[in-house]
């Protein structure tokens, strides 16, 4: 049984690579059985990744800047405190659309 626990900022943990940056909050390392949460940081004109599929839900709750959501084969505007839900293995993603870095949070669940 996990215990519960407040995880703080921590730049040891934070991820970077060439389009921005993730930091790991919530998962196996923390003891959670099927939650995850990490924060990403993703440059102008970036996305952390192609649109993308898997097991699990998704949420990717847009804190600040404006991207494109990718759900399913649609495209649509997303701005800040909006929250994209994909349900398992819908094809799901969001580029920065901006000129400023997006910061927005993903919470997933693992099938």
């Amino acid at each position: 049984m996990s215990q519960p626990v407040v995880i703080s900022w921590d730049e040891a943990r934070k991820r970077v690579h060439d389009r921005g940056f993730s930091l790991p909050f919530v998962g196996e390392q923390t003891g959670a059985a099927t939650l995850q949460l990490h924060l990403s940081s993703i440059d102008p004109g970036e996305a952390a990744h192609p649109p993308h599929t898997h097991a699990g839900e998704e949420i990717m709750f847009l804190i600040s800047g404006s991207g494109m959501a990718t759900l399913g084969d649609d495209e649509q505007p997303m701005t800040a405190m909006a929250a994209l839900f994909a349900p398992e293995g819908t094809r799901h993603g969001l580029r920065n659309d901006g000129d400023v870095p997006i910061t927005y949070l993903v919470i997933r669940t693992s099938a």
